[in-house]
């Protein structure tokens, strides 16, 4: 089965009949090449290698891929398939806080993957052209762009004040049955829907104890994001049927009636409403979203929500967006990177390079530290010129790395930089730290959005940065990048086992002598205990040394 065009047909159906509901859907589950591609997608995840509850990993997975994709088919064809609860897990936010994510097994993975290849060309064609979050070609970027567009010119000045929404706890509080409510009124498949049912009241893991899940999509689940802008889509809806998709002469009509119009984007739990009345009438339209909302079931979060003025600035998506005098003389929207986000930024920095981790790899740290730059660099670089905040950030990252090297190696300043300076920049020839200065300003333009599944354009995903994933350059055993980089050096990228020549990323480290028999592990860390080997022969030696060791630590202890 070609996948791509069935999602095109899908697609095209629900386009010519805005009232038809799409039958025999099921089906589509239960081909092996719709699971081989869902497979596929969840591959390229980075959390692909975290187990759910059962402890199975896409590694232990892939070991009997073909196998395991046939009785995953097998169940769903039977409609034996029964969704395991999500392993829950907390993670840290920028704000201290932490955020619950329910972790689904590899299976119910590649399941979610499935439904959302179907479920996703079905509605991509209802969905508002105000909604930028967790939807294919669309980004943060193309949010902030439609608004900074809108305010440009005379019409742009009329735009005077922001209510910035926020609805709280979104993913953990939406109705089951009214989400699936809406989800029938696209899809017509009972089994289809019964099963998006059963992974709704899976149930989560949480201390040992499997609690119900009553309502809420969990967050870390693949199906999740559609989910949740299948049921806001509600919100989008309003705001177009009542607000935006009036004519010129209609606006008109409302600003001489003293009504005033408005803006509107969304992206998943975050939007924003830009009015061109005056203040009361922003306060009056936060009211009547508060009350929309309520009859969803879902809560305006009254913290989050405010309502200022333009010329005061407002943050959407962890930009700062603002009008103000520009170079000419008049007033334009300018978009900032936000103090605070550059506190975090120097903050992720100092974390990284601490003085209590020159244990760990030099490569370690330059790697975590170019991932943070490239990241947040490539996040910010499309805002009002970027290039200054960068270059402030610039002698920061390269004196707190080169004073983190000086403590490593016991060398002076004039010393670190004679062994590590290259071109501008601290390293070594295999790796060199990214400057935020080396990352270069972009502009985004508003675009005019079609379906990508019925135009057939490629579909790409965006990959949101965020520090809550970010790594610091920990390892477990300390020191070990360095010794992988020293190991390639002296003995070359060959397998010492099967002869292979490798290329230095498929390089995978060996003890020659397992680390367990020594007592003193940095004995065993010597390069002369190590060798290059690819990754099936290192599988397989690990397990003849984990079976020897395994009968050594069972022999009886002969004691005389």
């Amino acid at each position: 089965m070609d996948v791509g065009e069935m999602q095109r047909k899908l697609s095209q159906w629900a386009e010519e009949d805005q009232n038809r509901k799409i039958t025999d859907l099921y089906s589509l589950l239960c081909n092996m090449d719709w699971l081989r591609v869902a497979h596929k997608h969840v591959m390229t995840n980075a959390g692909r290698e975290t187990a759910g509850i059962d402890g199975i990993s896409m590694r232990t997975f892939n070991e009997n891929l073909e196998d395991n994709l046939k009785k995953l088919r097998d169940a769903l064809k039977a409609k034996t398939f029964e969704p395991k609860p999500v392993r829950r897990v907390y993670i840290p936010k920028a704000n201290r806080q932490r955020r619950p994510l329910g972790i689904p097994s590899i299976a119910d993975r590649i399941v979610q993957e499935a439904l959302r290849l179907i479920l996703e060309p079905i509605w991509e064609c209802d969905f508002s052209n105000r909604s930028y979050g967790f939807r294919p070609n669309r980004s943060t970027h193309d949010a902030v762009a439609f608004l900074t567009t809108r305010l440009v010119g005379n019409v742009g000045n009329l735009y005077q004040w922001v209510i910035e929404g926020d609805i709280s706890k979104y993913f953990d509080t939406i109705p089951h049955r009214k989400l699936m409510k809406a989800v029938k009124r696209r899809v017509a498949d009972r089994e289809l829907c019964n099963l998006l049912w059963k992974f709704l009241r899976a149930g989560a893991l949480k201390e040992g104890k499997i609690q119900e899940t009553l309502n809420g999509t969990p967050q870390g689940g693949i199906i999740s994001p559609l989910l949740a802008n299948i049921y806001v889509h509600e919100l989008d809806k309003y705001m177009e049927s009542n607000y935006l998709h009036l004519s010129a002469y209609e606006r008109r009509c409302r600003r001489l009636q003293g009504k005033g119009n408005y803006l509107y984007a969304r992206y998943a739990d975050d939007f924003v409403v830009i009015c061109n009345g005056t203040k009361a009438d922003a306060v009056a339209m936060k009211e009547e979203l508060r009350m929309f909302l309520d009859q969803l079931g879902l809560k305006l979060s009254e913290e989050k929500t405010k309502v200022t003025h333009i010329k005061e600035g407002f943050t959407f998506l962890g930009f700062e967006i603002i009008r103000r005098i520009g170079g000419r003389g008049k007033m334009v929207p300018m978009v900032h990177i936000p103090e605070s986000a550059i506190q975090i930024f120097r903050h992720k920095v100092r974390e990284i390079i601490a003085p209590t981790t020159t244990t760990e790899s030099m490569n370690a740290k330059i790697t975590a530290l170019n991932r943070l730059t490239r990241g947040w660099c490539q996040y910010y670089c499309t805002t009002s010129n970027p290039s200054i905040v960068f270059g402030k950030l610039r002698p920061e990252l390269y004196q707190g790395m080169a004073h983190w090297l000086g403590r490593k190696y016991k060398l002076s300043m004039p010393a670190v930089h004679k062994r590590f300076y290259q071109g501008s920049t601290l390293g070594t020839a295999k790796v060199k730290l990214i400057m935020p200065s080396d990352i270069k300003a972009k502009r985004v333009l508003a675009k005019i959005w079609y379906n990508p599944y019925t135009r057939k354009e490629k579909i790409e995903r965006e990959r949101v940065f965020s520090y809550e994933h970010l790594w610091t350059g920990y390892e477990i055993a300390h020191g070990r990048m360095d010794l992988r980089e020293e190991l390639i050096l002296l003995k070359g990228t060959t397998c010492s086992t099967c002869g292979k020549v490798l290329h230095p990323s498929e390089v995978e480290m060996d003890h020659i002598i397992p680390r367990a028999k020594f007592k003193d592990r940095t004995e065993a860390d010597r390069i002369e205990n190590v060798q290059p080997i690819c990754t099936p022969c290192h599988r397989a030696k690990t397990k003849i040394d984990s079976k020897v060791l395994s009968r050594m630590r069972s022999k009886p202890q002969v004691r005389f």
